[in-house]
């Protein structure tokens, strides 16, 4: 099957590889469409913004068909339309036992650390994949993942109706982030996106204003006097941004990921302002309620997909990502 090969450090290489075999307790899927993700940019930038173990087939945000199970799987049907959970937890370490997944010790990810989803068929645990109705398009399905991890940012941000929100970043992440505060009630959101290419999409998506960085220093004033009730970095840099952006006694949620971002903070700011500044990670029993939300309508996500392109253009769909040109590129091998 041709595949997306992570290499090493900047090398990414679509080549031909061996069809996956599920293990006793996997299932094979043959992949509909996935999604190119920021983690994945990150992994395949130079020097890596994001850790990984090459030679490895990149992506993860993916929807398929279960095309055949191991001995020991009971409960996934063959034939059946899935998406995954590419961080499989083990339900036994401790982190798991107190309730919380995204910490899990024992995760080797799709895409990162095993083989991924940007190929013809992928392997995956039974316990991670999930149905998804058939009436979903599939780039839309393809979302369900990244939707799942902001579901958890959101549930910790506990957005009341009537707050205002900061989000910095209209990439895929910033995007997910205005749809679901936008059906939470947000009063006013705002989106800080220096991008001309990716501002449009993230006013589509529901944010009241989208604003350059120079644009949101001039007018912050003007729109939230008093800051902002709840601010998301989806960006993995702007630490410093969010504080002063936030209001007293705001929350302020830290999503994006960049590992050579070493942003000063200014820390005396959190104290007077009484914030609460959670990192949030991957997913906490959030995949249900995803799927809930996509097979329901109520979110609007079409305005989100920029393209949709084959597997030999994976290179340059990462490239378009990592320009700012583009917001989510989905491929369908």
């Amino acid at each position: 099957m041709r595949a997306a090969v992570y290499e090493g450090e900047g090398r990414l290489v679509i080549k031909d590889v061996p069809d996956p075999v599920p293990g006793p307790d996997e299932v094979l899927i043959e992949v509909e469409a996935c999604g190119i993700c920021g983690s994945d940019v990150q992994m395949i930038s130079v020097p890596p913004g994001h850790p990984s173990t090459p030679p490895v087939i990149v992506g993860h945000e993916f929807v398929g068909w279960v095309r055949g199970a191991g001995a020991a799987v009971r409960d996934v049907v063959i034939g059946q339309r899935v998406v995954c959970d590419p961080d499989p937890k083990c339900g036994s370490c401790n982190p798991c036992r107190a309730g919380r997944p995204a910490n899990c010790t024992s995760i080797v990810a799709l895409g990162v650390y095993r083989d991924g989803a940007i190929a013809r068929y992928v392997t995956a645990p039974a316990s991670a994949v999930f149905p998804i109705a058939e009436s979903v398009p599939a780039e839309i399905a393809a979302l369900v993942e990244p939707l799942a991890c902001v579901t958890n940012g959101a549930n910790r941000a506990a957005l009341r109706p009537g707050e205002s929100v900061v989000v910095f970043g209209g990439g895929a992440i910033g995007c997910l982030f205005i749809s679901v505060f936008r059906a939470s009630g947000a009063a006013k959101i705002i989106a800080i996106e220096p991008s001309a290419q990716r501002a449009p999409v993230a006013k589509a998506m529901g944010a009241d204003y989208v604003l350059t960085p120079d644009e949101w220093t001039a007018r912050r004033g003007e729109l939230l006097p008093g800051g902002a009730d709840v601010v998301v970095d989806a960006v993995g840099s702007v630490l410093p941004q969010c504080i002063d952006a936030a209001a007293m006694g705001a929350r302020v949620i830290l999503f994006g990921m960049n590992g050579n971002a070493r942003p000063p903070v200014h820390q005396v700011e959190i104290v007077e302002k009484g914030l609460t500044i959670v990192g949030s990670y991957i997913t906490n029993f959030t995949f249900p309620a995803a799927i809930r939300m996509v097979e329901s309508g109520a979110l609007t996500l079409a305005p989100m997909i920029t393209a949709i392109i084959g597997i030999d253009d994976t290179e340059a769909g990462i490239a378009r990502i990592r320009s700012g040109e583009a917001v989510k590129i989905v491929i369908k091998p």
